[in-house]
C-alpha cells in the first residue's frame, strides 16, 4: 500500500501546469510548437521549465512529437530561452527519447542535458548534450556528446 501511495505521489509531482499557472516562457513555447507542428505536438506534459544558465529565469525544454519531428530514433527536443520578450531556440536535438534530464555541470554557462537515445540497432542509453558555440549540440550522437551511466535530475519524465 505504501508503495502505491509513493508511486501516486511521484506521478503527481510530474503533472503539467494548468494553463493559468504557466509562465510566459512556457506559454510562448507551447504556442510556437502548436503553430509550427500542430496542437497534438504541444502536449503540456512534454515540456519542462528549468533555469539552465543561472540567470533567474527559466528556459523551456520541449519534447516535440509530430510526423515532422519523429523517426525511428525518437523525436526532437527543442530548447528555448526568452530574450527581450522574444522566444529564441537554443538547440534542436532530433532522435531523442524520454526521459530528459539536466546535470549540475555547465558548459559555456548552460547546464548539460541528458537525453535517452535508442534505435537503429542500438540499445537505449543516456547521452550528455552540452551547450557550446551559442547552442546545444544538433544531435545526441554528435562528437561533442558522451555516454553516461545514468540520467541527472529528470525534467521531462518517460510517459
Amino acid at each position: 500500500m505504501r508503495t502505491l501511495a509513493f508511486l501516486f505521489l511521484a506521478a503527481a509531482s510530474f503533472a503539467p501546469p494548468e494553463e493559468d499557472e504557466r509562465g510566459p516562457e512556457l506559454q510562448a513555447a507551447i504556442t510556437w510548437i502548436d503553430e509550427t507542428y500542430g496542437p497534438l505536438a504541444a502536449a503540456p506534459e512534454r515540456f519542462g521549465e528549468v533555469d539552465l544558465d543561472g540567470d533567474g529565469s527559466v528556459e523551456v525544454l520541449a519534447y516535440v512529437r509530430s510526423p515532422e519531428t519523429c523517426g525511428s530514433g525518437g523525436c526532437t527536443l527543442i530548447v528555448f530561452d526568452m530574450v527581450g520578450g522574444q522566444l529564441v531556440p537554443l538547440g534542436r536535438i532530433p532522435a531523442t527519447r524520454l526521459p530528459i534530464s539536466i546535470y549540475p555541470e555547465r558548459t559555456d554557462g548552460f547546464r548539460d542535458l541528458g537525453v535517452t537515445t535508442a534505435g537503429g540497432g542500438y540499445r537505449p542509453s543516456v547521452r550528455r548534450v552540452s551547450f557550446s558555440g551559442g547552442s546545444y549540440a544538433g544531435s545526441a550522437w554528435d562528437d561533442t556528446t558522451r555516454a553516461e551511466r545514468a540520467h541527472g535530475t529528470i525534467v521531462i519524465p518517460a510517459q
